[in-house]
């Protein structure tokens, strides 16, 4: 395993397991929440709280009655943080989500992509955006937010960028994951993923 793409293999080991045989990968989404339990997390992204059941990301068991549009997240404590991982659904992060899983003086933070064509790094703060670029492109005319350059100082030595020096699409997303671990305190490992957590449904009517 290449030091460059350590975190893109290991999650990559993971999610091929429960994802589309031809599709493999090209959507995901990973939260992180300061400060909030998982029921609490979950509540503040729609789920059904009836619905809870313990599950490793790797699990793949059937769900009664889940119909296709449904979200299926997997939520579970990473130090001081709630880590969430979309398992399945609609696309669920977006800089609203965000910015209210942040409120109350909480950071909030996601890594996701999708076949669209979008590969965000966001970070929020007390209910606000603070800085959200590709990690594809992320070219500081390109970031949105209160304060673009906020995450830069925790940067050093990774590598952002399509094209930029032959960088490659698993060495943006491992360094993306990376700054995460960097910003919670807690890098997502081997221990978080094979451990049960909590499973919900975001039913699609929410």
């Amino acid at each position: 395993m290449s030091s460059r793409t350590r975190l893109y293999e290991l999650l990559y080991s993971y999610v091929e397991q429960y994802d589309d045989a031809v599709n493999t990968f090209e959507e995901f989404a990973a939260l992180w929440c300061e400060g909030r339990d998982p029921q609490e997390v979950a509540a503040l992204l729609g789920a059904d709280l009836t619905s809870v059941h313990e599950a490793a990301l790797a699990d793949v068991a059937e769900i009664p009655g889940l119909h296709y549009l449904d979200g299926v997240i997997l939520a579970g404590r990473a130090g001081a943080w709630t880590l969430t991982i979309q398992k399945t659904g609609p696309y669920l992060v977006d800089d609203e989500t965000l910015m209210r899983l942040s409120q109350g003086g909480r950071r909030a933070l996601s890594v996701s992509w999708n076949i669209g064509g979008n590969e965000d790094l966001s970070y929020a703060v007390d209910g606000c955006l603070i800085v959200r670029f590709s990690f594809a492109f992320p070219d500081i005319e390109g970031r949105t937010g209160q304060d673009v350059t906020a995450l830069d100082p925790l940067m050093e030595g990774l590598r952002f960028g399509l094209g930029e020096d032959d960088y490659s699409g698993e060495e943006c997303i491992s360094s993306a994951f990376t700054l995460a671990g960097r910003v919670t305190g807690q890098e997502i490992d081997a221990a978080w993923l094979d451990a049960s957590h909590e499973q919900f449904v975001i039913p699609h009517t929410r």
